[in-house]
Parts: C-alpha cells; sequence; structure tokens
C-alpha cells in the first residue's frame, strides 16, 4: 500500500525530485525490487526504507530485473552505476 502510494506521487511529482532526497551521494543499496519503470527502479530495504534509484544511459544493468529480486545498487556522486543481483546465499553448500 505505501509503495503504491509512493509510486504515485513519483509520477505525479517528477522522479528526479524525490531521488535526489532519498538516495545516498555514494555506496551501495541493498534490497528487493518493488517496482521497475524504464528509467527509475524502486527498492526496498530490510528495514521497509524505499529507495528510489535514477537511471541514466550508463547505469549497468545485471540483466532484466522483476519485482522481488534482490539487488545490490552502486552509487557515486555522478548517479547509479551498477544494478546487480545479488546471488542466492542459500544455495551455497
Amino acid at each position: 500500500m505505501l509503495a503504491t502510494l509512493l509510486i504515485t506521487v513519483v509520477m505525479m511529482l517528477g522522479s528526479a525530485v524525490l531521488c535526489q532526497a532519498n538516495v545516498p551521494q555514494q555506496g551501495q543499496v541493498e534490497g528487493d525490487v518493488v517496482q521497475v519503470f524504464p528509467t527509475t527502479i524502486v527498492i526496498r530495504d530490510d528495514r521497509g526504507h524505499i529507495t528510489i534509484l535514477q537511471l541514466n544511459s550508463r547505469t549497468q544493468m545485471g540483466g532484466p530485473l522483476k519485482p522481488g529480486d534482490k539487488v545490490v545498487a552502486f552509487i557515486t556522486p555522478y548517479g547509479v552505476t551498477s544494478v546487480q543481483l545479488k546471488p542466492n546465499m542459500a544455495l551455497i553448500p
């Protein structure tokens, strides 16, 4: 419900405004994909915090993403550089 409301607000106000407010300037963000748009990915971390990632032409994607995928995104002051699927650690003996 909260994710749906957030996505509606993003679409109404424009994702760039909100992305600057809730994305760290650098580092990495891990979590579950909530929603995927052509230039935006919404991620929820283990604590329930929502992060909206604005993708650009230089963002490297680790494959097609869908809601429910676990990902890690790498962020620099210049934007989101990479979004990769997290390996499933439960499969490793």
